[in-house]
């Protein structure tokens, strides 16, 4: 839209009283400006169409469209409310006489069966303003009303061949298919969900009409579904494979059967997964530099070495599924040799399940020379023999000659025996019935002195520079434990706890800072608990 010429300006935005409107006298781009600043969405900037008539169509120009519809729980008024806000929506994408798009986000809750057949006739709307506007930004996120059955719908296939696209984000939490015709030549970020598999190659399609695709976001839920009456389709192999991929972030839940994943790129960096079920994952990315697993694995192949890695966070359980002893130990030997193909990481993360997996390879663990920082993480585990898990934690501290940084999430925990592991191995030397079940890495018994010496050597607590324990809570053993690691670090220059949500630290605190310090310089810190989830 042209800027009027400044005398007719003037001329429109005189008072009545002589006074000017000077406000309204300002270009085009400068108002669009100060909407897009102090607007953050396009209804409160179409709000300001009210204060005179220069202003009634600005908010349609803005280079970004975000829209979000929040209903109430009032589901009395909401069918009516949610088709104006597909009205307005449509007008603001239908008027903007080609005026180039930036961004469109557009934000739906409560969406059900009803809203089906208008949310479709948006998405026509989106896909025709393609060809006319250049849209650098798409992101549609749907959140399904809790009472709506699984729906699927049609998304227009145009969306998938602009050829300015630079980012693409469908959340949609309802069940879509990936067009045949993919052709997105700028494409650097995507992120999908709820997209059907039709078959094994359909990504692999997909990510060749995305040459400098650089970062891809998977979620997907069950893999099968029936493409035609008659017809039923299980896919249970899927490939990633891109020159170009820098960031792979994948979500699989609800797999019953085995389920293959293979990641294949030398430019990857970033690879996370985040799994439910039985899965088996193949790794070809010799440059990565962050691995995080999070999940049911059934077993993890490295192709090439992990030269690059820097941190590997595994949230993992290889014996979920294993019903008998010979699989728990098939299954330990898998978990081992994947922990041997991570040898180069500088900082590792991994649960109590993963610990329990390496404890029953009964294998020499290799040593990591690169290992800086150590984080171990015990929740949603259950409880673990004293013995066992003391042995464990010996063997994994002593592989690490020169760790410095030691952090543990949680010493002390409500968990419980892992009935099902400890029944099918009770035969075997491994583990006996009359071993020691805490609630704790360390028990609470009368000798803690003994169990810390047993489960951490003295040569690794002597080079340790700096620990945190979370969710602390005063308790007998985790003070015993903070004053062994006072009176042996040497070297320990910051001792950080994170507090129980709760819990009052004002007593354990001034015991604490009465213990010993075998390093002078050694800072203790403590921090309230939801200071704890911005740790760096």
């Amino acid at each position: 839209m042209a800027d009027p010429p400044d005398k007719k300006v003037l001329k429109a935005t005189q008072e009545d009283d002589g006074n000017v409107d000077r406000l309204s006298a300002l270009p085009d781009c400068v108002l669009l400006y100060i909407l897009s600043r102090f607007c953050f969405c396009t209804e409160s900037a179409a709000a300001t169409s009210v204060l005179s008539k220069r202003w009634r169509n600005l908010f349609v120009l803005l280079p970004e469209i975000n829209l979000y519809f929040f209903a109430d729980e009032d589901v009395s008024d909401r069918d009516r409310l949610y088709s104006d806000f597909i009205n307005f929506t449509n007008r603001v994408i239908r008027q903007r006489n080609e005026a180039p798009i930036r961004r469109i986000r557009l934000v739906l809750s409560h969406f059900s069966e009803r809203h089906r057949m208008l949310f479709e006739w948006l998405l026509i709307s989106v896909a025709a303003a393609f060809s006319l506007s250049i849209i650098q930004e798409l992101e549609i996120l749907i959140v399904i009303d809790r009472t709506t059955k699984p729906l699927s719908i049609s998304v227009p296939p145009e969306i998938f061949t602009c050829k300015t696209l630079v980012s693409l984000s469908l959340k949609l939490g309802v069940y879509w298919t990936v067009p045949d015709l993919v052709c997105l030549p700028n494409l650097k970020v995507l992120g999908l969900d709820m997209f059907k598999l039709v078959d094994e190659a359909c990504i692999g399609k997909f990510l060749q009409g995305c040459p400098l695709l650089e970062q891809l976001e998977l979620s997907m839920r069950p893999f099968n579904h029936e493409r035609d009456a008659d017809e039923h389709i299980e896919v249970n192999f899927f490939k990633i494979s891109s020159p170009v991929l820098k960031r792979v972030i994948l979500c699989f839940q609800g797999v019953e059967s085995e389920f293959t994943t293979v990641v294949e790129s030398n430019s990857l960096e970033h690879l996370s997964f985040l799994l439910d079920g039985q899965h088996k994952v193949a790794i070809d990315a010799p440059n990565l530099r962050s691995l995080k697993l999070d999940g049911d694995l059934l077993e993890v192949d490295i192709i090439q070495n992990l030269i690059s890695l820097d941190n590997a966070l595994l949230e993992i359980d290889f014996l979920c599924h294993m019903r008998t002893r010979s699989a728990i130990i098939s299954c330990s030997e898998r978990a081992f040799k994947f922990f041997r193909g991570l040898q180069n990481v500088k900082s590792i993360s991994f649960s109590e399940s993963f610990l329990i997996a390496l404890y029953f390879s009964q294998r020499v663990l290799p040593t990591f020379r690169n290992l800086i920082k150590l984080q171990l993480d015990p929740f949603d585990c259950p409880a673990f023999p004293r013995e066992c898990m003391s042995s464990i934690l010996s063997s994994l501290f002593e592989s690490s000659p020169n760790l410095e940084v030691l952090i543990f999430s949680e010493v002390s925990y409500n968990g419980h025996l892992y009935c099902r592991l400890i029944s099918v191995v009770l035969c075997s030397p491994l583990c006996t019935s009359n071993a020691q079940v805490s609630k704790n890495y360390f028990s609470k018994d009368e000798e803690l002195n003994s169990v810390f010496h047993e489960a951490l050597p003295l040569v690794l607590v002597e080079c340790l520079k700096e620990i945190e324990i979370g969710n602390f809570k005063g308790e007998e053993h985790e003070l015993k434990l903070v004053e062994f690691f006072l009176e042996s670090g040497k070297s320990l220059k910051k001792m950080t706890l994170f507090g129980h949500a709760g819990v009052s630290l004002s007593k354990g605190l001034d015991r604490i800072l009465s213990f010993k310090k075998c390093s002078d310089d050694c800072q203790i810190v403590s921090k309230a608990p939801w200071n704890w989830f911005f740790r760096s």
